[in-house]
């Protein structure tokens, strides 16, 4: 039996299913929470930070990965857009119990886009796409809470009716994961994907930090301390990651199944660099690039698993396989960005004026609303 997956049609009609009841989450949050006034992110909507990020591929690279879309040896830098978020689908206190998450974007030197989705957890919140549709369901439901505990009491209860049996693993789980960051003083922390296909190998990425990490002088825990402590950190200098490649092993070690067990990591190997360069953010550019990286669509299933694969094949493994499409009809129920309006940024760099002007577009007509996006102030353009 292959270790890829490789749908039937009806395996993907029962994933399509999966994905077609997200708008249905996030139309549960725009009932329950205040400051959600239309539909947005089902997961990690609140966003800490966004800015342009550079990746510089190691000059050394495994097998599956040398030459594979942006892993191309001695190219200069490659631009991309970052972003750092909470985990929720709802706006919060950052002391509150979540995930963190940060997205890398690029694309390759033939247009195609890959993107690494990443949490602060080196395993998956659930083992099967429709347990983690259950736990969207049972935040969603826990969005009207107006305290921690509150929150915790409604999520449970939501667990209960979407998950069933499966509940309190789940919920024991989760707690677990969150707990990093109940105890974080920085979104500048270590983050892993999810398991890709790199030619016929399988494996996961995760961004290690090259820098201290240790809580700034006279950093203190508030409800806005990470994004805070982000922003004190980029305003000062780069914040740079390797980027390490985490090659499948075996079942015991390196799970396909159980998801929410942690890989073995020791044969981790370097491929890259990834780096949020230092940022003025009361610059317009940055405050148009924050914007941007909060209205485009990021997707687990932006990866190249061959150097040819076929337009429309799903990925080889059933969970984002399952991603995929769920984020795909997330972005299409919120309006994302189209890629086109923004795919010049991966070139130069830049935010030109139609695009601009639609950004801050966007923007004034969510504060209007009195819906929560990244607050980069009062802003216009010519």
């Amino acid at each position: 039996m292959s270790m890829f997956f490789d749908p039937t049609p009806e395996e993907r009609h029962a994933l399509e299913a999966i994905a077609r009841q997200m708008p249905d989450v996030q139309q549960e949050l725009v009932r329950n929470h205040p400051q959600l006034t239309m539909p947005d992110r089902g997961a990690h909507q609140q966003q800490l930070a966004g800015s342009k990020v550079l990746l510089t591929i190691a000059d050394s690279l495994p097998t599956e990965l040398d030459g594979l879309g942006v892993f191309q040896r001695s190219s200069p830098a490659r631009i991309g857009l970052g972003r750092m978020s909470t985990g929720l689908g709802c706006p919060h206190a950052e002391t509150n119990a979540d995930f963190l998450g940060l997205m890398a974007a690029f694309r390759t030197s033939t247009g195609r886009r890959i993107d690494f989705v990443t949490i602060n957890d080196p395993t998956s919140p659930t083992d099967t796409p429709e347990e983690f549709l259950a736990l969207l369901k049972a935040t969603a439901d826990a969005s009207s809470a107006d305290d921690q505990l509150a929150t915790q009491a409604k999520l449970l209860a939501g667990l209960l009716r979407h998950a069933r049996h499966r509940a309190p693993a789940i919920a024991v789980h989760v707690t677990g994961q969150t707990f990093r960051t109940v105890r974080s003083t920085s979104a500048y922390q270590q983050y892993w994907t999810g398991i890709v296909r790199a030619r016929d190998v399988l494996g996961k990425f995760t961004f290690v930090p090259t820098g201290d990490v240790d809580p700034r002088p006279g950093a203190k825990r508030g409800p806005a301390h990470l994004t805070q402590d982000w922003r004190a950190r980029q305003s000062a200098g780069p914040l740079e990651f390797d980027l390490r490649w985490i090659r499948f092993l075996n079942e015991d070690d390196t799970s396909l199944v159980n998801l929410t067990k942690p890989w073995e990591s020791g044969h981790e190997v370097t491929v890259g660099r990834v780096t949020f360069p230092k940022t003025d953010f009361d610059s317009t550019e940055a405050k148009l690039t924050t914007l941007l990286v909060s209205e485009l669509g990021a997707n687990p299933g932006n990866w190249l698993e061959a150097s040819e694969t076929a337009p429309g094949r799903l990925p080889s493994t059933r969970f984002t396989a399952a991603r995929q499409l769920a984020y795909r009809a997330s972005q299409d129920a919120r309006g994302a960005l189209a890629e086109d309006q923004y795919a010049v940024f991966f070139e130069r760099g830049e935010i030109g004026p139609t695009l601009a002007g639609e950004l801050v577009r966007r923007y004034q007509d969510k504060r209007a609303r009195g819906h929560w996006v990244p607050d980069v102030g009062d802003l216009s353009v010519a």
